[in-house]
């Protein structure tokens, strides 16, 4: 099992967890500041997008790491096969 998780393992799933629980830490804040001040549904289109620029900030951060793994990872397996 251990040997399953780590060929799936990619970069950034800890990262992405990362910042899932660091956006879950934020919804305190915005609910004590942000909808007192502005309404809940002010406070509810924060938080969304807040969620969508912290995750679009992860993938762009993820993504080349992915790419870079899969690139190294295809170089060997032709090697291989030459």
């Amino acid at each position: 099992m251990k040997q399953l998780l780590k060929q799936i393992h990619l970069p950034g799933f800890d990262m992405m967890g990362i910042v899932l629980m660091l956006w879950i830490c934020t919804l305190p804040f915005i609910a004590l500041i942000v909808v007192p001040l502005f309404g809940p549904q002010i406070g509810a289109g924060i938080a969304v997008a807040l969620l969508i620029a912290m995750l679009l900030i992860c993938w762009g951060l993820c993504i080349p790491l992915v790419v870079k793994l899969y690139r190294n990872k295809r170089r060997e397996s032709q090697r291989l096969l030459e």
